[in-house]
């Protein structure tokens, strides 16, 4: 599931450029400048990981592999910020094992160990995915998309042979652009605005704020920040889920991950998502693809997936009540979904 790191922009505007509405342009540039304030004197240099593929192209593709090394291959498209090392979590790897399942979790472009992809779009990555399949000599394989993950899942689901991809799968997924934004908080919507008026001035904020503690060898600062921040902006079960002690630590490892290379992925990866997709739902003649969500979910709504089921083939919809965008990532109901995107 997608950290939620871009909360941290979400409460920042909540509480500082959108507080008020005669907050103007120039006044916001400033508080958004006083913000990204670099961090001097610090001895940084990236702490990704995982395996990689040289593409054709000569860029280089960086994955996560966990669970049964003989199972059921099921690729895990991350959402956003995050990173395919989600897959190598204790809870992710003891499920995997369980139902004989191999995960095979993939960065994007920029993320991890994976190479910069300018002017990408959301329908390049297919191709990508291909060659990483035939390299791993995978003849039959699963899908299964989360969060801001979830166009590449489906552009995957368009183009991508259906005479080896078996299933495809959407946990809690972001609905294409066209959706419109219903069912999200005030605060997700102000954060989502401001990211379409000031990327650049929110690119350095994620550089200064964010990236150089997760560049740092010693990752201490960064799980207290990311502790820190949890406590601040969540309550509730979302609270107690992400401040036990697997959560907090896979959000340190995808943090890492995800700034690793800079703050530029995590600004590509929420425009992606800010614009079409370049293609239509109606467009993909794959069938039965599953989604699930939680009734509870602010971050990605079920108003999107119920949007999604409605124009996608002979697809399947589950909603789980009282669940939100990361109580849903949980043992007994990720068991369920791999169950039934398997079929079994």
């Amino acid at each position: 599931m997608a950290i939620p790191s871009s909360t941290s922009f979400v409460r920042f505007c909540q509480k500082g450029i959108t507080a008020s509405p005669s907050f103007g342009r120039r006044t916001q540039r400033s508080f958004l400048a006083s913000l990204a304030r670099p961090k001097d004197g610090l001895k940084l240099s990236s702490q990704a990981r995982g395996n990689t593929f040289n593409l054709p192209s000569g860029r280089m593709l960086g994955y996560h592999s966990s669970g049964d090394p003989d199972g059921v291959p099921v690729l895990y498209f991350h959402g956003h910020p995050d990173s395919g090392i989600q897959v190598t979590g204790h809870l992710e790897s003891t499920v995997a094992r369980s139902l004989g399942v191999r995960w095979i979790g993939l960065d994007r472009p920029g993320i991890g160990l994976s190479s910069p992809y300018p002017n990408q779009t959301v329908l390049d990555y297919p191709a990508d995915v291909q060659f990483l399949v035939e390299h791993l000599g995978l003849s039959r394989y699963y899908i299964l998309g989360t969060s801001g993950g979830t166009g590449f899942t489906l552009a995957c689901a368009k183009n991508l042979p259906k005479d080896h991809l078996a299933g495809v799968g959407i946990c809690a997924g972001v609905g294409p652009y066209e959706t419109g934004w219903d069912g999200l908080t005030e605060a997700n919507q102000k954060g989502l605005r401001a990211w379409e008026q000031y990327p650049n001035e929110l690119e350095e904020y994620f550089t200064n704020e964010y990236v150089p503690l997760a560049q740092m060898a010693d990752a201490g600062a960064l799980r207290e920040r990311v502790k820190s921040d949890f406590q601040s902006w969540f309550s509730g079960r979302d609270r107690e889920s992400l401040l036990q002690e697997g959560a907090l630590s896979m959000a340190v490892d995808v943090y890492r991950q995800v700034y690793a290379q800079g703050a530029r992925a995590h600004r590509v990866g929420v425009e992606l998502n800010l614009r079409s997709w370049g293609f239509a739902l109606e467009d993909i003649d794959y069938p039965r693809i599953k989604l699930w969500y939680g009734e509870k979910d602010v971050n990605t709504s079920p108003e999107m997936g119920r949007y999604m089921a409605s124009k996608l083939p002979n697809s399947r919809y589950k909603e789980y009540k009282g669940e939100s965008h990361f109580t849903i990532w949980r043992k007994e109901i990720i068991e369920e979904m791999l169950k039934e995107l398997l079929d079994r």
